[in-house]
């Protein structure tokens, strides 16, 4: 008997010991490309990034990824070219593809996904068949852009169902070409205007009206679609821009119109957090107040988290605060420049912030040039802050000489990492700031010469003149 029950517990120790086997949560993601020169590329998805290293030698990477969430993702080969495939992922089937980097359109996929990513592809072909190319759409005239567009969106519809695709990725495929639909005839008014220069160009009464077919609070659409996320974003900021003619306060506008309209805390929280280009409380004329009401309206701990760090810098830029200094920085005329140099002179300091590859600060440069004759020999002073890096020091100097650019013309220390932009918390140009004759700043966020009145206003409140 006793033989017995040692025997027993044997069988339970081993049993016990016996170790289960891990559930995977991964996915092994590779690929074989020719012809490619870089040394990584990068998934990237609804706040997800992560670099894959790419080995020249053997021609491809391999990397053992883990995704929060099976859907919608993008390859990025080479961000310079736009060189970026679609990739439809799920969280624990590898993947693989095989491409050769100068014909992007032979590409072969393999895994459980493999006829997603295949559509992917004659998808992207069928935009260059219809549409051809964004200029080419948005030029239209009213009547031939609604055509294209419906012929467009039927040519998709048509081929997602061609391509025999799981039913569970087609009910979400189904919502995405309708969200770039939508998205398209939203932003089709104002592109028009751009292109062809009608600058009173008004869509007539029978267009579609997008707004009204909208849902703001879809989480798993705003996870799932690029188009649904930026079109809400779009919407957004239309209303914003119509509850703000002047342009007084804006972002925090935006703040309480994402409060009001938007239910879902995912939704909402990303969007508040995004507000509109992630850093609109770098752009807020009443920090105070844009702060309290992120806090009151946010539920996302890490968001909150982040934007009190940001304005407990930015406190620092504070109307009424001193300005952060710049020091020695190349003058255009010779010589270098520190913010010292120019205080004690009984002058206002208006500074441009810009950078040669911005193209709306070059849109502000006739505006600015402007704006300095008529405040020539006044109690102002110019200062155009070039944030370019050293390898484009070259293009720096000709485009002050082809645009004729006058006042004090500086080249930042250490381009966007200069102490003096990071002390300003600048992260979108162009950026002009207005500091006393004392040094002290008169507003971290001053009104652009685009905005003439509100310029202008200013500067007699001042008493510049």
């Amino acid at each position: 008997m006793k033989k017995l029950i040692l025997l027993a517990l044997i069988g339970v120790v081993a049993i016990s010991c016996k170790k289960e086997a891990p559930v995977k949560d991964y996915l092994v993601l590779t690929g074989n490309v020719e012809n490619f020169k870089k040394r990584d590329v990068t998934l990237q998805g609804f706040r997800f990034k992560k670099k894959i290293k790419f080995d020249r030698k053997t021609k491809s990477f391999r990397d053992t990824v883990k995704i929060p969430y099976s859907g919608y993702y993008t390859l990025v080969l080479d961000k310079n070219k736009r060189r970026v495939l679609n990739l439809f992922l799920n969280k624990t089937d590898d993947t693989g593809l095989i491409l050769d980097f100068k014909k992007p359109e032979l590409i072969n996929y393999e895994g459980k996904t493999a006829a997603i990513n295949s559509y992917f592809i004659k998808k992207t072909k069928k935009f260059g068949e219809i549409i051809g190319n964004a200029n080419n759409l948005f030029s239209k005239e009213e009547g031939d852009f609604l055509d294209t567009m419906d012929e467009y969106k039927d040519a998709l519809s048509d081929l997602s169902v061609e391509s025999n695709l799981p039913a569970d990725f087609m009910k979400r495929e189904v919502k995405n070409i309708d969200y770039e639909y939508l998205r398209n005839l939203n932003n089709y008014q104002n592109y028009h205007r751009i292109l062809t220069g009608n600058d009173e160009f008004v869509v007539s009464e029978n267009f579609p009206n997008v707004v009204e077919q909208i849902d703001f609070n879809s989480a798993q659409d705003y996870v799932d679609s690029y188009s649904y996320r930026t079109l809400l974003g779009e919407i957004i900021d239309q209303k914003a821009r119509k509850e703000n003619d002047e342009g007084d306060n804006f972002y925090l506008t935006v703040l309480e119109t994402i409060h009001k309209e938007v239910n879902d805390t995912l939704v909402k929280n990303d969007m508040l957090y995004l507000n509109p280009y992630k850093n609109g409380i770098t752009y807020v004329d009443n920090l105070k107040e844009y702060y309290k009401k992120f806090m009151a309206y946010s539920t996302n701990e890490s968001h909150k988290k982040e934007i009190t760090k940001t304005y407990n810098s930015m406190k620092l830029t504070a109307k009424g605060q001193p300005s952060p200094k710049f020091k020695n920085y190349e003058n255009y005329n010779g010589g270098t420049t520190s913010l010292d140099d120019l205080l004690g002179k009984g002058k206002y300091l208006y500074v441009d912030v810009w950078a040669t590859w911005c193209a709306f600060c070059k849109k502000e440069i006739p505006l600015l040039k402007r704006l300095e004759d008529q405040y020539h020999g006044k109690n102002i002073e110019f200062v155009s802050i070039s944030v370019d890096k050293k390898n484009v020091y070259d293009k720096w100097k000709e485009t002050i000489v082809e645009r004729e650019m006058s006042g004090i013309q500086l080249l930042a220390d250490k381009d966007f990492k200069s102490d003096f932009v990071s002390a300003y918390n600048i992260s979108g140009l162009p950026r002009f700031i207005l500091i006393d004759p004392d040094g002290n700043i008169v507003s971290p966020n001053a009104p652009s010469p685009s905005q003439g009145e509100r310029l202008v206003k200013m500067f007699d409140d001042l008493g510049i003149q």
